[in-house]
């Protein structure tokens, strides 16, 4: 058999690799554990996860800066990433970066030219916008508190309108699974659609909400 033909490679017969002792992390909103470093432009109080912006332009800070992201740090190779959460507006995206552990690139190979990330899309599920939950103020009645919750304002069947999660069959939570090179951090974004109508409330109301992240971890054996 000429082995010519069958390892054409200058590096010849590769050795397979182990992975030993997996775990798994779990790390719940706000995330605020010493691995891990949130990087907003700017903080609201969200009761469904943590939105994070897609675009950060001239509002809130004129100096335009890259997407918001969540970065995870691990003291042992990262392989899997899960994330749980839900869209503004349906249907939501998830993009990853990771920051791959020595020996992932070639001898031969141009780090640059390796995109080193990647993006799940068009999964479903939504949170409730908040002009979709909190009451509404209306002409012709007594003027209320629009942050009241609908359940608590007076004569609500008559003079104002809500939905909540049992009236939006898009409401609901999506997830995306990463299986990727062994990595020692990563970096977490994402989105939603961009609606298109002229009159809605929050035509920018892309963000997507981060509420769980799961990042399993190993030992290698060469």
């Amino acid at each position: 058999m000429d082995e010519k033909k069958v390892f054409p490679y200058k590096d010849g017969v590769q050795k397979r690799v182990a992975y030993a002792n997996p775990v798994t992390h779990e790390y719940l909103v706000p995330f605020n554990y010493e691995n891990i470093k949130v990087v907003r432009a700017y903080n609201q109080c969200e009761k469904h996860g943590m939105e994070i912006n897609t675009i950060n332009s001239y509002w809130p800070d004129p100096a335009h800066r890259p997407n918001d992201y969540i970065e995870v740090f691990e003291d042992r190779p990262i392989i899997r990433v899960e994330v749980i959460g839900s869209a503004c507006t349906p249907p939501g995206y998830i993009t990853l970066e990771f920051d791959p552990c020595d020996g992932f690139y070639r001898a031969d190979e141009t780090p640059g030219i390796v995109a080193t990330r990647m993006r799940v899309d068009n999964l479903w599920g939504m949170h409730l916008r908040v002009d979709q939950w909190v009451t509404r103020k209306t002409p012709d009645v007594k003027r209320y508190n629009s942050d009241a919750p609908y359940e608590q304002v007076k004569d609500w069947r008559d003079h104002y309108t809500k939905s909540d999660f049992r009236e939006f069959p898009l409401t609901g939570f999506s997830c995306g699974v990463f299986s990727i090179p062994r990595s020692k951090s990563v970096k977490i974004s994402g989105g939603g659609v961009t609606p298109g109508w002229t009159n809605d409330n929050f035509p920018d109301d892309s963000h997507y909400s981060f509420r769980i992240i799961r990042t399993t971890v190993c030992d290698v054996i060469e």
